[in-house]
């Protein structure tokens, strides 16, 4: 169980950290909650254990996918969620469901993962949802770190004019999690 435990946490960033490539510009149109596809590295560091994975994140307007792969290209676990449900295989095939992300972390993990949140942060922007404790911004007025309901959120590498950042450290009690990005795909869902 908490070898589980703790994929579903590098799950849980991918969605929701090092160098990465220089991400795009958001092209005019594209706003989160739109589609998107990103791939990168996630590490995960929960109760004095730490494990790391590569990762690549699906999401539309109704529905997130996410795929964890080991350093050698096999799939660790895969997460598909939408608004009514949320559900994890792993790479032995045993299946995990749950009315909601939150739902299926919380019972797996002991807590929430915020994709809702995680959603926003990785365009470098609140979730406007959720209201916003502390924040603070670079001389470019990006932001730099803020808090959102019981989460901490650092976000890093913006290139000189860049949109997005490359690089995201979420903390909520004793769980960090590190997310780097390395490719984006942005798809505006607009004509």
């Amino acid at each position: 169980m908490f070898r589980y435990r703790s994929w579903l946490a590098v799950v849980s960033v991918a969605l929701l950290a090092a160098c990465a490539s220089k991400p795009p510009v958001v092209p005019p149109g594209v706003l989160p909650g739109e589609q998107f596809e990103l791939s990168g590295r996630v590490a995960v560091k929960l109760d004095g254990r730490g494990h790391s994975a590569r990762m690549r994140w699906l999401h539309d307007p109704d529905t997130d996918a996410i795929w964890l792969y080991s350093p050698v290209g096999s799939t660790i676990a895969t997460l598909a969620a939408n608004a009514d449900s949320a559900t994890l295989v792993t790479a032995r095939k045993e299946t995990f469901r749950s009315g909601s992300v939150q739902e299926l972390t919380r019972e797996v993990l002991g807590w929430d993962l915020p994709l809702p949140g995680l959603q926003h942060w990785v365009f470098g922007r609140a979730d406007p949802a959720v209201p916003v404790t502390e924040i603070e911004r670079d001389d470019q007025e990006r932001i730099t770190r803020l808090v959102q309901g019981d989460w901490q959120v650092q976000l890093a590498g913006y290139e000189d004019d860049g949109k997005l950042p490359r690089s995201l450290l979420l903390r909520f009690a004793d769980l960090r999690v590190r997310l780097v990005i390395d490719r984006w795909n942005l798809i505006s869902l607009t004509p």
